[in-house]
């Protein structure tokens, strides 16, 4: 194969490849939001925050539990997701990251979730 033939090559695989490893949507919300992620509508009912605070000594990590209400057409489910919880994408729903939080301050925690990984 010649260097142009290569360089063809290249121009025509390159945004195959980029198109493939397109990123997961995300949305953020509060308790009480609700939005849309691809297909779904996603409402954050309830959260359950026991991480330790970024600037205070923990005996443990702690977790951060939320309770989702996922409505994709007539399908309504009720969700209990875990931050660290690798079980939940099989249901097509994860929580990819939240705020962090700070000792002595009682801020509303926004919760990142992701339809991907």
């Amino acid at each position: 194969m010649t260097s142009l033939s290569l360089t063809l090559l290249r121009r025509a695989v390159l945004p195959l490849a980029l198109f493939g490893s397109a990123h997961a949507a995300t949305l953020d919300l509060k308790v009480g939001q609700t939005g849309q992620l691809g297909d779904a509508t996603v409402t954050l009912l309830r959260t359950q925050d026991s991480r330790c605070p970024m600037n205070a000594r923990c005996i443990q990590a702690g977790d951060l539990i939320t309770s989702v209400l996922v409505r994709e057409g007539s399908r309504v489910r009720l969700l209990r997701l875990k931050l660290s919880d690798t079980t939940a994408h099989s249901a097509g729903l994860h929580i990819s990251g939240a705020t962090a939080t700070m000792a002595g301050q009682r801020l509303p925690v926004t919760v990142t979730f992701s339809d991907g990984d």
